[in-house]
């Protein structure tokens, strides 16, 4: 007969520590995540800051050092693209006198767009989306392709379009990473390891307590069980950490 009677093992203590550790830097690294905002670009996220009358998004993306800085000149806005420590694009956006009619109705207000000098973009724009349209009106898609095989051909082959300009000229929304969604489902399952962990016989007599008299585990149920306390609590660990890449 088994008889639970030498109190918790090592295994038992250490994982119930864990988890209990676990949930706890969890919700730290969560609360702190959450309450940094960060803006989507280029397949990464930058940090928002403020410096002076200018706003600056700073971070390491694609293996570079990148650092958007944004700033009035006058009625026109400029947005200066600083990517590693050589390579950097100037883009300015201007708003003329009039308006474009949208091919499905209603005007956006002119915008032309600069980059080194040159225009790459004159049309109508929707602020509160923004949306690019055309002279005749139609949407301006921008859809592009940007092939590379590794981080630095990545950049070798990049410049900043006119919706990139424009994104950080009219303040790009903002993400927050973390979900406490997930975090919160984790600690349920956490908290159903740790009863299991704790009270190793309180699942198995309620399963068989009412169809078998005096059932007993078997010591292979309880190698079994003992080895789904580990992935148990790896499991956790595991949905903890993908909770902290979730954007929202």
């Amino acid at each position: 007969m088994y008889e639970e009677t030498a109190g918790r093992t090592l295994l038992q203590k250490t994982l119930l520590i864990l988890l209990l550790a676990m949930a706890v830097l969890f919700a730290v690294l969560t609360a702190v995540f959450r309450g940094q905002p960060l803006v989507r670009w280029a397949d990464g996220l930058l940090r928002p800051s403020a410096e002076g009358t200018a706003n600056l998004y700073t971070g390491s993306i694609h293996g570079s050092d990148v650092a958007v800085r944004v700033y009035p000149d006058g009625a026109d806005t400029v947005v200066d693209f600083t990517i590693g420590s050589l390579r950097r694009h100037t883009g300015w956006v201007t708003w003329p006198d009039g308006m474009i009619s949208r091919e499905y109705g209603g005007a956006v207000p002119r915008v032309d767009i600069f980059l080194d000098d040159l225009l790459v973009f004159s049309g109508g724009c929707d602020k509160d989306s923004g949306t690019l349209y055309r002279e005749d009106g139609s949407r301006e898609s921008g859809l592009e392709i940007r092939p590379f095989t590794s981080y630095s051909s990545y950049w070798d082959s990049f410049a900043p379009d006119a919706h990139d300009i424009l994104l950080f000229a009219l303040e790009p929304d903002t993400v927050h990473r973390g979900s406490w969604a997930i975090w919160g489902v984790t600690l349920f399952i956490s908290l159903l390891a740790a009863v299991d962990i704790a009270f190793p016989l309180a699942f198995f007599y309620f399963r068989y307590s009412f169809s078998v008299n005096n059932p007993e585990p078997s010591d292979l149920y309880l190698a079994m069980q003992k080895a789904g306390w580990v992935l148990m609590t790896a499991a956790a660990l595991g949905m903890y950490i993908w909770g902290l890449t979730i954007l929202s």
